[in-house]
Parts: C-alpha cells; sequence; structure tokens
C-alpha cells in the first residue's frame, strides 16, 4: 500500500468522478468511460471499503461554461469531510479551466483528501505534489485551447473560402462539393420568389403573412430530422421573417452573423449570443456565390424596410401602417423639436384624431410643443397628394386592376403545382398499395389508408384550383371604360367607403418622405417632402383656444340674433333649414335646438312688443309710414341697405340704416315728384 493512504483516509470513502465532454463522445467512445468506470476497482485494490460514482456529468463540458452537477456534488462531498480520496481518470476528467481544478485542489488540501489518477496517489498538502497537480492543471487547461485555436483557425480558412457549409434554407440544395443550388423542385422555387413579391408589393412582413394565410397558400419547410423530406404548412410569422432575412436568398456566402461574447452570471462565465445586424461587421460576405432569388441591393433595400417598419424605431422611421384613424402616422415630424408626432385617439367614439408632440414632456417634464387637430391637416395633405397623381389617376385604375388579374394569377399558379404534387402523392401511394401482398393485410390496411387521404387531398386542392381559375375573367371593353371615368375622379374614389384607411396610409407613405410640421406663426406650417427631393409649403387653418370644429360659426350665431329679433325660435330654425345651415354635428335646426343656442350665447327671445336693432320690410314699411312694396324697391335699387337670403325668407334691415340721409331723400322726392310740364 502506498504510504500516502492512511487509516483515516481508508475509514472515508472514495468518490470515483466520470465525465466525457459531449453527447458524440457518449455515444461512440464507450471504451473511454468503461476505463473510468473501472476506477472503482482500482479503489478496493487500494483499500478503500466504500467506493461511490459520480457520472451526472456525461456529456458535459468541462471548460468551465457550462453548470456540472456532479462536480458541485463531488466539492459538497470533500467539504463535508466525508471523502477520502477523489480518482479520476486523468486530470482533465475533473477539470478543464484552472478556476474548477485549483478549487477542488484547495478544498482537498483542507480536508486531507487524496486525489488519484493512473499515474499515482497525491497528496495536495505536500508542496511536491502540489506542485505538479498544478501542473497537470495548467496543462490540461493548455491543451484544451491548443486544440481549440487548431480547430478554430482551419475552420476560419475554410470559411474564408466559401467551403463550409453546414445547412441550407429552403429553397436550395447543398451538393457533394460544398455549393449551394437551387432546389431543383419548381413549386418550392415559386413559392419562395412569391413570398418576396409579396413583400415587395405590401410592405411589411405581416400583410404577406395574412395573405398566405386567407388565400390558403402554403410554404414548404424542412421535416424535423429528415433533411431531405419537405412538408407544406401555412406559414407563421417567424418562417417568413426567416425568409426575408436570410442573406442567403440574395446569393450571397455569409458567415458571422453572430457574435458570441462571454459574461458572468450567478458567478460563472456563460456564453452570450447576439445577432449582428451590420453586414459590414459579419465575418466573411460573398456575394454573388450562388444563383439568388434576389439582388443583394433588394435584399438590403428589404432589411431597411422592415427596421423602418419597428415600432420602437419611431423616432427615426414612419413605421409600419397601424390599424387607426390617422392617415398621417409616422410621417409627421414637430417642426421645433424634430421629434416624431404621435397619435391620440379621443371624442366619445374614440375615433377623433389628434397629433401631438410630447418629447420634452416625456424627457424633461417641459410641457410639449403643440397638440393639432387632424382633420383639416389630413384633408389638405391628401388633396395635394391627390393633386399630383390626378394625371396617373385613369391609368392607375386600369393597372390595380391588372394587379388584381395578377394577384389571382399568382394564386392559381400556385394551386396548379400544388395539383400536380398532389396527383404524384397520389400515384405515388397507389403504387405502394399495389405492390403489397394483398394477404399482408396489416400493411395494405396502412397503405390504402394513405392512398385514400391523398385521393381526398388531391380532390380539394383541384376544387381550389377550379375555383381560383373561374375567379379570373378578362375586362370588357365597356368595363374598361367604366373603370378610366371612375379613376379619374380621384378624390371621389378617395372619400368613397371602399377606400379603406389602410389603403390610404399605403398610398401616402409610397409619394410623401416625411412631413414637418410648425406651429409658431397664426396658422399651421406644412412643409411636405415628395419621395425623390421634390418640397411643397402649404398653410393649413387651425382653431383658436377655446373652439373647436364642433363650435357654431360665429357668422351663424349673428344671423340667429338678427333672425330671433323678427320671429319665434320654431320660424328661425325653418330658416336656417331653407338656407341649408346645419348644426355642427350636421344635423337639421328644430325649435329646442334653436332655443339651446340662444341660451349659450345669450340671446333674447322674440318680443314683438321690444324695442328692436333689426326689421323686416313690414317692419322698415311701419316704420317708414310706406308701404311694404315701396321699402322692396328701396331695397332693390340698393337706398335701403339689407341682407336678403330668398323670397321665402324676410330681409334684415337695421334700424340705424332707415335714417340715413339718402333714404330721407329718396322719401322726399317720392313724396313730392317734379311736375309735370304742359
Amino acid at each position: 500500500m502506498n504510504d500516502k493512504i492512511r487509516a483515516t483516509h481508508l475509514e472515508r470513502q472514495a468518490i470515483v468522478y466520470v465525465r466525457q465532454s459531449s453527447a458524440q463522445q457518449v455515444r461512440d467512445h464507450c471504451e473511454g468511460r468503461e476505463r473510468q468506470y473501472a476506477l472503482a476497482d482500482h479503489a478496493k485494490n487500494l483499500g478503500f471499503v466504500h467506493v461511490d460514482t459520480i457520472d451526472d456529468d456525461l456529456g458535459r463540458t468541462g471548460s468551465g461554461l457550462v453548470e456540472r452537477p456532479g462536480f458541485g456534488r463531488l466539492l459538497s462531498l470533500v467539504c463535508d469531510g466525508t471523502v477520502g480520496a477523489v480518482l479520476a481518470f486523468e486530470a482533465s476528467r475533473l477539470a478543464r479551466n484552472n478556476r474548477d481544478w485549483h478549487h477542488l485542489i484547495d478544498l482537498c488540501a483542507l480536508t486531507d483528501t487524496l486525489v488519484v489518477d493512473l499515474d499515482g496517489i497525491y497528496d495536495p498538502r505536500q508542496v511536491n505534489d502540489r506542485l505538479l497537480l498544478g501542473l497537470k492543471g495548467s496543462m490540461s487547461e493548455f491543451e484544451l485551447g491548443l486544440l481549440r485555436q487548431r480547430a478554430r483557425a482551419a475552420i476560419d480558412a475554410m470559411v474564408a473560402r466559401g467551403a463550409v457549409i453546414h445547412a441550407v434554407p429552403i429553397g436550395y440544395v447543398r451538393t457533394d462539393d460544398q455549393r449551394c443550388e437551387m432546389d431543383p423542385n419548381l413549386e418550392i422555387q415559386e413559392a419562395i420568389r412569391r413570398v418576396f413579391a409579396k413583400f415587395q408589393e405590401m410592405g411589411t412582413a405581416r400583410q404577406v403573412l395574412l395573405w398566405h394565410r386567407e388565400e390558403q397558400v402554403t410554404l414548404p419547410a424542412r421535416t424535423r430530422g429528415s433533411y431531405g423530406s419537405v412538408r407544406w404548412e401555412l406559414p407563421t410569422y417567424s418562417r417568413i421573417l426567416q425568409v426575408l432575412t436570410n442573406p442567403t436568398y440574395s446569393g450571397a456566402y455569409v458567415r458571422g452573423r453572430t457574435r458570441t461574447t462571454t459574461k458572468m452570471v450567478n458567478g460563472r462565465a456563460r456564453k452570450v449570443s447576439e445577432r449582428v445586424k451590420n453586414p459590414q461587421a459579419w465575418q466573411v460576405l460573398l456575394k454573388d456565390r450562388h444563383e439568388g432569388y434576389i439582388s443583394w441591393n433588394k435584399y438590403m433595400q428589404n432589411q431597411e424596410r422592415l427596421s423602418a417598419n419597428l415600432a420602437g424605431s419611431i423616432e427615426t422611421g414612419k413605421g409600419s401602417p397601424r390599424s387607426g384613424a390617422a392617415l398621417l402616422s409616422g410621417l409627421l415630424r414637430c417642426g421645433q423639436c424634430g421629434r416624431k408626432l404621435r397619435v391620440r385617439y379621443g371624442g366619445t367614439s374614440g375615433v377623433v384624431v389628434r397629433y401631438e408632440c410630447t418629447a420634452r414632456k416625456q424627457e424633461l417634464g417641459a410641457r410639449g410643443c403643440f397638440t393639432l387637430g387632424g382633420v383639416r391637416l389630413e384633408r389638405e395633405v391628401s388633396r395635394q397628394v391627390l393633386d399630383a397623381l390626378s394625371l396617373e389617376g385613369a391609368g392607375a385604375s386600369l393597372a390595380a386592376f391588372d394587379r388584381a388579374s395578377s394577384q389571382q394569377s399568382e394564386r392559381g399558379k400556385a394551386l396548379t403545382l400544388a395539383a400536380e404534387r398532389a396527383r404524384y402523392e397520389t400515384s405515388r401511394c397507389r403504387k405502394q398499395y399495389d405492390a403489397v401482398d394483398p394477404e399482408n393485410r396489416l400493411v395494405a390496411q396502412e397503405l390504402e389508408r394513405r392512398w385514400e387521404a391523398a385521393i381526398e387531398s388531391q380532390r380539394e386542392i383541384e376544387e381550389r384550383l377550379e375555383s381560383a381559375l373561374q375567379s379570373v375573367q378578362a375586362l370588357t371593353e365597356s368595363e374598361r371604360e367604366r373603370i378610366v371615368a371612375f379613376g379619374a375622379d380621384l378624390p371621389a374614389l378617395w372619400e368613397s367607403g371602399p377606400a379603406a384607411s389602410a389603403l390610404k396610409k399605403r398610398i401616402l407613405r409610397a409619394v410623401i418622405e416625411e412631413i414637418v410640421i410648425d406651429m409658431r406663426a397664426k396658422d399651421v406650417d406644412v412643409r411636405i417632402h415628395w419621395k425623390g427631393g421634390a418640397h411643397t409649403r402649404i398653410s393649413v387653418p387651425h382653431n383658436g383656444p377655446g373652439s373647436t370644429r364642433r363650435c357654431i360659426p360665429k357668422d351663424t350665431i349673428a344671423l340667429v340674433r338678427d333672425l330671433c329679433q323678427l320671429k319665434q325660435d320654431r320660424y328661425v330654425a325653418t330658416i336656417l333649414n331653407r338656407l341649408n345651415i346645419p348644426q355642427s354635428d350636421g344635423k337639421t335646426w328644430t325649435r329646442v335646438s334653436v332655443t339651446s343656442l340662444r341660451h349659450r350665447h345669450g340671446i333674447p327671445c322674440y318680443d314683438p312688443d321690444s324695442k328692436t336693432e333689426v326689421v323686416s320690410l313690414s317692419g322698415a314699411a311701419e316704420r317708414l309710414g310706406i308701404d311694404r312694396f315701396a321699402v322692396k324697391r328701396l331695397v332693390d335699387r340698393g337706398i335701403i341697405p339689407a341682407r336678403r337670403f330668398g323670397s321665402r325668407i324676410p330681409n334684415i334691415i337695421r334700424v340705424e340704416d332707415l335714417d340715413r340721409p339718402h333714404v330721407r331723400a329718396a322719401l322726399a322726392n317720392r313724396s313730392n315728384p317734379p311736375p309735370v310740364s304742359g
């Protein structure tokens, strides 16, 4: 027996620590694992009666980046003083980093625990053994670092040449000579191209997803666990983003889009991965390496568009069109602080749009720049856009119908390819059923079920294909003329019910880059920055303090004040309705609404005995002492000023105008006509 092993050691238990670094080693390197387990017999030969084996860390690396529950249990047992010796195949099995290794050696020295490997027995309390154990741990860590360095240098050299292709996205296949080629399946190619075409047309990944879902158009995906097998299913949002953000579809070979850093988490080193968005920071970028579905420039434009669609980029980008009623959300910028304006909805129905700049309030606690109603602003901006597009209205109508027809054709093409695939699956299932022995019912029944399922799927797809082909119709000459006539009147088309808010937002974003708003002047100063660099400056009136678009105009209030001196409330309501003057909410006037208006503005009701400031034709005739028709002639000649609204509506004449000198002179001439010569 070795003189380092004393009776105090043998009274305690011996721990055999078993570890392999990866699952592949556990699966393939069985001999090495068995040799580690054999250390239990070696411990018994050394005289230990109680031997325990810890193998909780099989398949876990000892680099210190992965938590090892077995090693933690070993340290706990050593601290308890119940371990007489720790046995391992070699130092690299216990740890591949100096932090864990020296921690274990320090604990063994404190508790008088021996360390045993195939080369000998070591007592950590002895200086020479402590030095030797330290060298073993350092060599183990150096060996691991050297192997990593060699492997990394080799793989980096191959990656720089584009010779490393682990996996390719759907739509491509990997060749034996480490090249990437388009999948020969035309249906898969068409499905990938359709995703990029729809994103170019609709502008957001979500709209592409909704189109595929609404039209029931499936996308291909790799079957998990089978590289060559493809399944067809309705896409998810993440699936659409994977296609749009993968640079492989642009024909580029890319490596290093993910950067791995080491951070300390709960006192232990952890590897954290993050996505590198800037292509200039990628490790390898080889353009035009293989045939792409889109060009590299188109790929970069798509990434910029996706970034601008993010809600978090509201200060720098327009963001994607939202579902609210605000047409200019994301397009407005404050002319005072330069921040993006935000949208706030109010009103009893929650659809009253207001734009506000609250950057100073949120960041500095100060008062915001301004708040602006959206009705007039949106109307004026829409008018500017319609004026710019008026020359292209008719052609755009036909182009829109042709695009709609092409969308139906795309759906029909996708269903045609799907029907062809379904026919192949049906034929394959039939051949399998015909090849089986009829007496082998266990297999024949399953193949028959698969054949029937394939037939049902084929029938469903063919019915959808027939319906899609029937929906595509060519325009007749009369229909084209009607569309041209309708497209020539863009304002009516813009204000019509079918013109959805989302469509209007897309049109505005297609032609407008940004709108700068300044509220320092009396009116709103609006500067429209168009796509292409042109600029337009307009002025939009806005309500002053205390007034809203629901307020009654001042001229209407003045008219009601004059009419209430001539007529009762019910007659005043009739006159206002005949003049086509609506209330603030667009409703017609009633006696109650006129009475309410009088009370709000302090207008007295009609009193025939009171002194009034205005009179009608009859009142003026009574005051002047002439008949009503004579007063009407003086009014028609412009001698007596009057507000005239119509034949069935009383004229309003101010009393003070009846005492003017030229009116008195006209009355005097009428009373004393010149003599008639004989």
